[in-house]
């Protein structure tokens, strides 16, 4: 991704705009703080070409991943995850972390799926539906602040447009006596709230758990809402995708 397309996304994802999807007002029963560190394998080519088009770019973002903050509020039936708003010292940096932390726009967690705005590709901004993970439950215990938590790992593949297939692997560690099946960019699903979600690429954290009182309806625990853009499948999500590749890749040869 490029130094322009990295700061756009980072525009897209803060700028506030007061059009949704939603229009019935949802109250957050708690607000969980999440940080995010990235880790970025220098041996990949992703890297290499990272720094030869922005040289330091990955060390600074590896400094300032610090200053991202994302919430999830949610109450008995959904949840919102969001990139807090506010000033960074470097967007560039950034707007590469986020990019690295799987992060493309707000993300529902509901029932039987979750919805992720993708506002970031070329070829439209969507409401994209996605199921859930499928997990491996694991007897593996630690404790993380008060919390005794339990290990979960998943995975998928993908491939790239030269045919090659990769597979990538996560780890939660969700606890049960938050028993709130949601947690970071749409991972969840499990019999208690995400704690700790471990990738590849990124590791979030839960910082802080605030809980608002019974029935408290105002500003401060007043649901955030998606934004009014077309709900498209994940199957049509990847098949656009995969599109648009193909004419990028046509236009570049």
């Amino acid at each position: 991704m490029s130094i322009k397309s990295l700061n756009l996304l980072l525009s897209f994802l803060l700028i506030n705009i007061s059009v949704y999807s939603q229009t019935k007002k949802q109250y957050a029963k708690a607000k969980v703080s999440y940080s995010v560190k990235i880790r970025i394998d220098k041996n990949q080519e992703v890297y290499k070409i990272m720094e030869k088009y922005s040289p330091g770019l990955v060390a600074k973002a590896e400094t300032v991943d610090s200053e991202v903050d994302f919430s999830l509020v949610f109450n008995d039936s959904i949840s919102i995850f969001y990139l807090e708003k506010k000033l960074f010292s470097d967007n560039r940096a950034v707007g590469f972390v986020i990019t690295n932390s799987g992060y493309f726009g707000r993300i529902k967690q509901q029932s039987k799926n979750y919805i992720t705005e993708e506002l970031q590709e070329a070829f439209g901004r969507f409401l994209v539906s996605r199921p859930y993970q499928k997990w491996e439950l694991h007897d593996e215990t630690k404790t993380i602040g008060d919390y005794l938590c339990f290990k979960a790992t998943t995975s998928y593949t993908i491939t790239n447009p030269k045919g090659k297939i990769f597979k990538r692997n996560f780890t939660a560690w969700y606890t049960p006596q938050l028993p709130y099946k949601f947690g970071p960019i749409g991972y969840g699903n499990l019999p208690g709230l995400i704690m700790q979600l471990q990738g590849e690429r990124f590791s979030y954290g839960v910082e802080k758990i605030e809980f608002y009182k019974d029935n408290e309806k105002n500003k401060k625990n007043k649901m955030p809402k998606l934004k009014r853009l077309k709900l498209i499948t994940e199957e049509k999500f990847e098949k656009l995708a995969a599109e648009d590749e193909k004419r990028w890749r046509n236009r570049n040869k």
